[in-house]
């Protein structure tokens, strides 16, 4: 067995060069680490990050045999790929997409590992290596979707049973009492759980690619239909009882022990499959014997690898040093609507979001209705907030007064062409409201989340100094005549943003 105090020596200076590596990524690249950190902290969906570096080395450790002839070399492809994810990261800091920030770091780190293990060496630790990507904090954008088919299906599942419900978005409503789709019942935890779990049991199990990706595919998708599932039997469970069961913390109980049940029949039937475990691969004996192996040029090309990895925060330094992003509000975007300004109405809602910097609210009015008109300036974005940010909600879930019952896209016909802004109807126990949300990056509307950011780093890359605004624009619909709101919100953004 190797022992991990006496090396084999061709395996010293390659051991060292991973961990200057691994301190150098996490020194150059710390707030982003630390960011992936905070999340790992604050969210339970992703406290398995902290178990992610762990099992990596587990899982080489458990083939060291395999890797104990082999001959680690410096690779140039790799040091393409660090400069490649170097440059994303520093895109995306400039834009401020934190979630491309965290995968680029990780992919700096891996590739870092590559270029100084080489090629052969890497492609054989090849899984271990790529399983380091599970370290991102990513998924949260998918929630709306997996809470759009967790309403769907639990409402699909009730009419085929005969029971009669009412659904609004998220909502629905059946004659025992009424349910609500939160971000907790996304099954995004379940998910994830489901597909770290599902990785590591398919490269422990077998070693035929088609066979590992059937398996991690299905580790994939069963939580998703589970969780349908899972939700639909609470529901029932809810409504046969009279609402006296599954409403409270056995909810949750319920939920975790089905899941539990559906991975222990995951595993149990991917183990029907299970490939014998592979013989340790050994290297020719003339060269696993070869004395006095030195690992080539390993000074320059580990000083080139972490050249490589520390240039980019420098550039990034440099980059800000030299942008300008005004937090302001433009006067004439309220002004140029030629409509009467009246006091804030009682409508018991307004946009909130975190990190502007600047804002401006204004009130329009006739006799036939009032509009309102929000504006933020989230400046150059160092607040903690984001003019593109998935947390930018309208109404939060579990809001006491306000739901979101409807949300898409809507087309609107500007002066420089049509563009989609984002319509979402907010509904309470005393109104209805239509509200219209959407970017202005410089001279240019948009609704499209990665357009704005394009529109964003053109900006800045140029010096361009012009404002970028969240703009909402909302008004009360009786009776639900959303197209006559339609019609007045239209008439206000064109005079103001047109």
């Amino acid at each position: 067995m190797l022992n991990i105090v006496n090396l084999p020596r061709h395996w010293q200076k390659p051991l060292l060069a991973l961990v200057l590596v691994a301190i150098g990524s996490i020194v150059a690249f710390y707030q982003t680490w630390a960011s992936i950190v905070s999340i790992w902290e604050r969210s339970e969906t992703f406290t398995h990050g902290y178990l992610v570096g762990p099992i990596s080395l587990w899982l080489i450790w458990m083939r060291r045999e395999d890797y104990r002839d082999l001959r680690p070399s410096f690779s140039l492809i790799a040091l393409f790929f660090i400069f490649g994810c170097g440059f994303a990261w520093l895109v995306a800091d400039l834009v401020s997409v934190l979630v491309i920030r965290q995968w680029a770091v990780v992919g700096i780190l891996v590739s870092g590992f590559w270029a100084v293990l080489g090629n052969r060496t890497a492609s054989r630790m090849l899984f271990p290596l790529l399983f380091l990507f599970l370290m991102v904090p990513f998924g949260e954008e998918f929630i709306p979707l997996l809470m759009d088919y967790t309403a769907t299906f639990v409402v699909t599942m009730l009419r085929l049973t005969g029971i009669s419900v009412y659904r609004e978005g998220t909502f629905f409503t059946l004659t025992s009492g009424k349910w609500s789709v939160v971000e907790g019942c996304s099954g995004l935890r379940y998910l994830i759980a489901s597909f770290t779990l599902g990785t590591v049991f398919a490269y422990l199990n077998y070693t035929s690619y088609k066979k590992r990706a059937i398996f991690i595919a299905a580790s994939f998708l069963t939580p998703i239909l589970a969780n349908g599932l899972r939700a639909y039997m609470i529901v029932m469970i809810g409504h046969l009882s009279s609402m006296k069961l599954a409403t409270g913390v056995d909810h949750i109980i319920y939920g975790w022990v089905f899941f539990g049940l559906v991975m222990l029949l995951l595993f149990y039937l991917g183990s029907r499959w299970q490939d014998p475990l592979p013989e340790p691969v050994k290297q020719p004996t003339s060269e696993a014997s070869t004395a006095g192996y030195q690992y080539e040029r390993y000074w320059a090309a580990l000083s080139v690898t972490l050249l490589g990895i520390a240039i980019w925060p420098l550039l990034a330094m440099e980059m800000h040093a030299r942008q300008v992003v005004q937090a302001a509000i433009p006067a004439n975007l309220i002004g140029a609507a030629n409509v009467p300004s009246i006091g804030a109405p009682d409508w018991d809602w307004q946009p909130e979001f975190k990190g502007v910097m600047a804002d401006a609210r204004h009130y329009f009015g006739d006799q036939n209705a009032t509009i309102a008109m929000y504006i933020a300036n989230f400046g150059d974005e160092s607040q903690g907030g984001e003019l593109v940010n998935s947390q930018n909600y309208l109404v939060r879930q579990k809001h006491k007064v306000w739901r979101m019952i409807h949300n898409t896209k809507t087309p609107v016909a500007w002066p420089g062409g049509t563009t989609d802004v984002e319509e979402a109807v907010l509904s309470s126990d005393k109104r209805d409201l239509l509200v219209w949300r959407w970017y202005r990056v410089g001279d240019t509307n948009t609704a499209n989340h990665y357009y704005a950011k394009w529109l964003q780093l053109l900006k800045r890359l140029s010096g361009n100094a012009a404002p970028e605004l969240l703009i909402v624009l909302y008004v009360e619909t009786p009776h639900g005549d959303n197209q006559s709101a339609r019609e007045k919100l239209k008439s206000i953004a064109e005079a103001c943003c047109g």
